[in-house]
């Protein structure tokens, strides 16, 4: 009966000891940040292939991300020569086109428009380290059949760069 005992005792001790051990493992593991995310038409959209352009004396920053999709540019501000700086802030896709958003498939081209609207914003744009970080959401309209939309959501730019000319 004692050795009964003892081998119940132990028994207990080695499972209460192995349970109460921490592991490494608590899950899966969060996916990497990468630097632009997006859901287009429902389908989710990551790459690291992305950069961009500062120009017009700041005053323009186009952003190109090379996807499965295709390839998606996002534009703000003006190339006209009194064009304010780019700064952290909201740009409305509307009639000015101060803010668009575009996708090429290779065989179809999809616009963002002011009957659709949307918005791109600037959180973060730092020009000592030619990077910025944001987000956008709007609907991108086929430029050969306005039935045929894409509606884009979900998005992030997170620490892209960009060269200044």
């Amino acid at each position: 009966m004692k050795k009964t005992f003892l081998k119940i005792s132990i028994l207990f001790f080695a499972l209460a000891f192995v349970t109460s051990c921490s592991s490494d493992d608590d899950g899966p593991a969060e996916a990497a940040q990468v630097k632009f995310r997006t859901t287009i038409g429902g389908q989710n959209v990551r790459t690291d292939d992305v950069g961009g352009i500062l120009s017009n004396n700041g005053g323009r920053l186009s952003i190109v991300a090379i996807t499965d999709v295709g390839t998606i540019t996002i534009t703000v501000g003006s190339v006209a020569t009194d064009a304010p700086a780019i700064t952290d802030r909201t740009y409305v896709i509307d009639d000015t086109n101060t803010a668009t958003i575009s996708l090429n498939t290779g065989s179809e081209t999809y616009n963002s428009n002011a009957d659709v609207g949307g918005e791109i914003i600037i959180t973060s744009i730092d020009l000592t380290q030619n990077t910025v970080f944001g987000s956008f959401t709007t609907t991108l309209v086929n430029t050969i059949d306005s039935e045929d939309t894409l509606t884009v959501t979900n998005s992030a730019l997170f620490n892209v760069g960009f060269t200044v000319q």
